[in-house]
This record gives structure tokens, sequence and C-alpha cells, in this order.
């Protein structure tokens, strides 16, 4: 991913309200995490598991912060008693950028079965979703972190490797 791309996704999420990110590594979101290591207006923490990111994000909550983790589909399988036990419990709104690896486009096998199941999973789980695959469903961003607030939940952003090629 470009470093404008994941600047411009920054800034939506930002427009929408989040002010404090997380992120595992992730190289279709790199642009993101490069984006969010080098802006001084928000809080930025890398993080080694997802499930880690649930228990920061509820305490930035208490905080009165906006929390976004930047992670892989294959994370949401690490995080799913977290996401059910902590985010959905308290009903802490809460965003989850998702790169959808797996998806036409992937290079690597291995990530296919995780996005087989990725929006069944969202959906079980009840989290809204937005699938940004065609330039300009990032503009509908502000709107899901707006979403995550009101409807105290968390919502989830797929980024997939279609969105990422046609804005690159």
């Amino acid at each position: 991913m470009g470093s404008e791309l994941g600047k411009e996704l920054v800034e939506a999420l930002k427009k929408g309200g989040v002010d404090f990110f997380m992120s595992v590594p992730c190289k279709l979101l790199s642009g993101v995490i490069a984006s969010l290591e080098l802006d001084d207006s928000i809080t930025y923490i890398p993080v080694t598991r997802e499930e880690e990111a649930m228990g920061i994000a509820a305490g930035a909550y208490l905080g009165g912060r906006m929390a976004c983790l930047v992670m892989q589909d294959s994370g949401l399988g690490n995080s799913i008693n977290a996401l059910a036990s902590l985010i959905q419990h308290f009903r802490i709104p809460f965003v989850l950028l998702i790169s959808y690896r797996g998806t036409p486009g992937e290079k690597v096998g291995t990530q296919v079965p995780m996005a087989m199941i990725t929006e069944d999973l969202l959906k079980l789980l009840r989290i809204p979703r937005l699938h940004c695959h065609r330039p300009g469903d990032e503009l509908e961003i502000p709107d899901m972190v707006e979403h995550a607030r009101v409807a105290q939940s968390a919502v989830a952003i797929l980024i997939d490797f279609h969105f990422v090629q046609q804005r690159s």
C-alpha cells in the first residue's frame, strides 16, 4: 500500500473521531502503519497481539478516547473472545481496520482459509462492516466510526487487495 493511501485512510478515521491507534504488523496496510508512526496528532502504539489491543482499547475508551486497531483478518480469529467478552459485553465503541488478506490478489495461500470466513465471523459477532473494494468506498469510513460511537459497538472496515491496487 502506498503511503498516500495510508495517509488518506488515517485521515478518514481521524475525521470520524479516532484519536488512539494500535497495530499489529501487516504488509497490506503498511502505508497506514507508516502514516501512524509519523502522526503527532494521535496516540499510536504497536502491539504484539490483537487481544492485547482489546484491553488497551477498553482503557482508552474509559479515558475518553476512540480507538482503532489495524490488523489482518487472520487476527480476527485470535481476538473473538476478547471482542465478545470485553468489547461487546461492555459496549465499547471500537474500530477494526482489517486487511482482507486471502482475497483475490493474495500471493500467500495460507491466508485464504481465514478470508473465506472473515465476513461470516463478523456477521456472527454482529459487528457492522464496511468492505472497501472500490475507490470511493473509503468515504464511508467517518460514518462507520460515528456508527461505532452511536451503537456502542465495534465496527470493521475491510481493506482488500482490489481496493489497494486500484488506489496505487
